[in-house]
């Protein structure tokens, strides 16, 4: 059986029969850039010339044409194989995980369609990453297979779209500008700002879909957190942080600012317990400190008063109606009513997507040295950082999504990635995942 094989084994098939990386939902809207972000990267000749992949898919007719297009627009690029293989067909995911090193898995709902990537990739010896911002399936997944994943030496990492990359990687490397200096940063805020243009904004139907999934799981986020074996967070170090559960004016920012709702909080809170359980360390870092914890919060920015209050106003509306069945399928027959126009079946147009930039800003606080603070001392180093880059759901996310993909590749060669279900930071906190963002457009910098 396959489970039994030994890891030396492993290693010599993977470098042998296995593509590189694998595209899964290839002709999807998010999938369909990601497979464009390949073929670019290949055109530019920042991959491998001996780099193999392939584009999995239901339709071999849709996965054929894209790749035809794909590789008219950027020639002298190296053609993908092509994997028919779909959720409702066990031996066909079971096939596409066997023959792959790294699957990319862009086909959600995840918390309906996921877990059978995943669960054939931890059968099946093969690392993956996806671009889920679900924080419900992401727990049940560290919870389900976290172990049986340790055993069979894979990899699985969730959120490499920009749910959580910018957040989660911004978060670790404003703790390493404290580490450096021999400096104990003690609490962290991020507030992320979308920047448009005359063309406005639109996102593309499947990310309302799971939107509308996700606010009605909250109750079962719940229980796997009651449930949970992994370390809690300790108490605060230094004072607390004040979190603002409403709409709040920031006198730095001179903005409002509102509570982030997306899965960025709950990516960080994961990290942090999954680095106090032990669960990032590596050969290569056996004696290395893990990063220091912090206390997190999330907001995002809105440009004026009437804005904050359409946003309650349609927030109110969607959380109400998504706690039904019947809510639920009105939400999903109509979205660009209930989005304020914000979704639709159609998705962003070029243009769109050209005018579209993304900042996500944190403000930390810390003390100067290591040792812990005498009672009631004030944190005395302030440090901001700011994570940006392009359109973040279409542009950015492909970006991220491939360079995680191959930095887990050399990673595991290397031994510089752990094994397990984890999030960005706890998988890429040794490897050089950052520097290769910023070569593709994801700028990390202190203010």
């Amino acid at each position: 059986m396959v489970l039994t094989r030994s890891k030396s084994s492993l290693t010599q098939q993977q470098s042998t029969d296995r593509v590189n990386i694998t595209v899964f939902g290839a002709t999807g809207f998010t999938g369909k850039f990601i497979v464009q972000e390949i073929f670019r990267l290949q055109h530019e000749r920042n991959i491998s010339t001996a780099f193999k992949w392939a584009i999995a898919g239901r339709s071999k007719e849709r996965l054929d044409s894209i790749a035809e297009a794909m590789a008219a627009k950027y020639p002298k690029t190296t053609m993908p194989q092509v994997v028919i293989a779909d959720v409702s067909n066990r031996e066909s995911i079971d096939i596409m995980a066997r023959t792959s090193q790294v699957i990319i898995n862009a086909v959600g709902p995840f918390r309906f369609l996921g877990e059978y990537v995943v669960r054939s990739c931890v059968e099946n010896f093969c690392d993956y990453v996806d671009i889920t911002g679900e924080p419900e399936f992401i727990e049940r997944m560290q919870r389900t297979y976290h172990d049986q994943a340790v055993k069979s030496g894979i990899t699985i990492v969730h959120a490499c779209g920009f749910d959580s990359i910018p957040t989660d990687l911004g978060v670790l490397w404003t703790k390493n500008l404290y580490v450096e200096d021999n400096q104990m940063p003690t609490q962290m805020e991020m507030f992320f700002k979308l920047k448009t243009g005359p063309s406005g904004l639109r996102g593309n139907y499947a990310t309302y879909e799971s939107a509308v999934h996700g606010v009605s799981s909250v109750e079962l986020l719940r229980e796997i957190r009651k449930s949970s074996n992994l370390a809690p967070l300790p108490r605060p170090v230094g004072p607390k942080l004040k979190f603002h559960k409403w709409y709040n004016w920031d006198d730095e920012l001179q903005a409002y600012v509102v509570p982030f709702v997306f899965a960025d909080p709950s990516v960080v809170k994961l990290s942090q317990r999954l680095f106090l359980t032990g669960y990032g360390v590596t050969p290569s870092a056996s004696k290395k400190a893990l990063p220091p914890t912090v206390q997190f919060a999330a907001y995002t920015i809105l440009p004026s008063l009437l804005v904050v209050i359409i946003y309650y106003m349609v927030l109110i509306i969607f959380g109400s109606l998504s706690s039904t069945p019947w809510g639920r399928s009105l939400l999903l027959k109509y979205p660009e009513f209930f989005s304020y126009g914000l979704f639709s079946r159609n998705g962003p147009t070029d243009q769109q997507l050209q005018e579209t930039s993304f900042e996500v800003t944190l403000r930390a606080k810390g003390y100067s040295n290591k040792a812990p603070p005498a009672p009631g001392a004030q944190p005395n180093v302030d440090i901001t950082t700011k994570v940006h880059g392009p359109e973040p759901g279409y542009v950015a996310t492909p970006r991220m999504v491939v360079q995680a993909a191959l930095a887990l590749l050399e990673g595991k060669q290397q031994r510089d990635v752990p094994v397990g279900v984890l999030t960005p930071s706890v998988a890429f906190w040794q490897t050089d995942l950052i520097d290769r963002l910023q070569k593709v457009g994801i700028e990390f910098e202190q203010i």
